[in-house]
This record gives structure tokens, C-alpha cells and sequence, in this order.
């Protein structure tokens, strides 16, 4: 799928939930349970990107420690800026599928050419691309070979 990023952005729209490194994890859980997400972009006050922290972050702390968790910052389990995979509104979702699947990640935050962040992509909105863009084939092809293409 060729499909720019920054256009699908455009189409569909991209709503992101972040946390301040300072919050604890216990808030940042709350949110993604609020929401249903997997990830939160950590952001300072000025809104640029310190990092991203995700499920899996949460999953790895609880299963190292036998203390409780809830309390601890963000930053304490966050994945750092200078260690995030990025991708940029220029990308194609093929290519950030590519990316996301050689690296074992699900989230992906986007940026735009001036670093500004855009959006997250995770493997969710990925497979819901995929359908949309499958079945919209199907029917194309079902109406073609029924004969109920437009002349």
C-alpha cells in the first residue's frame, strides 16, 4: 500500500494521548485504559518529544520487580527519544509496516518535516487499513466480474 502517511492523517484524522514523564505509571495506565490504546507519547511542557511509553513497557517492569509500579514516573520505563524509531508523514504505510515488524514494535510515533509530532500509527490502525483497503478490492472485483462495473 503506497498510501502516504501524511495523507491517511489528513483522511482519517490522528488523536494523540500522551503524559508528561513525571506522571506516574499508574496515570498513564489509566489513560490507555480510558481510551483502549497501547501507547502514550511522552511529552514535555513545551510539547516536544521526550518519549514513548507503551503496554509492553508496563509489562516488562511488573514482571522485573516484585515491587509495586503504579507509583514510579513514566520516565522510569519509558522508551527514550534518542532511542525511538520514528517515521515521518512521508512515509507509506507498507514501508512503516515493514519497519515496525523488523524492530518487534507496535507503536510508531510520525513527525513531520520540522519534527513536530503528527500522529501515532500502531499495528491496529495498520490491519484496519489493510482491511478497509481488502474488502473495497473484493467488491471492485465482485462487481467487475458480475458485470456491475461503471461503462
Amino acid at each position: 500500500m503506497n498510501r502516504q502517511l501524511k495523507v491517511l492523517f489528513k483522511e482519517q484524522g490522528n488523536i494523540v494521548h500522551s503524559v508528561s514523564g513525571d506522571a506516574s505509571i499508574k496515570k498513564a495506565v489509566g489513560i490507555m485504559n480510558k481510551y483502549l490504546i497501547g501507547a502514550l507519547m511522552v511529552l514535555n511542557f513545551d510539547g516536544d518529544i521526550e518519549g514513548i511509553i507503551t503496554e509492553k513497557d508496563v509489562m516488562k517492569k511488573l514482571a522485573s520487580t516484585d515491587d509495586l509500579v503504579g507509583h514510579l514516573p513514566v520516565h522510569s520505563i519509558m522508551t527514550p527519544r534518542e532511542k525511538l524509531i520514528i517515521g515521518s508523514g512521508n512515509d507509506t504505510i507498507d514501508h512503516l509496516m515493514n519497519v515496525m515488524t523488523e524492530n518487534n514494535i507496535r507503536h510508531i510515533p510520525i513527525i513531520d518535516e520540522d519534527g513536530v509530532l503528527q500522529g501515532i500509527l500502531s499495528m491496529r490502525d495498520i490491519i484496519k487499513i489493510l482491511l478497509e483497503d481488502t474488502t473495497q478490492k473484493v467488491r471492485y472485483l465482485n462487481d467487475y466480474i458480475m458485470g456491475r462495473y461503471p461503462a
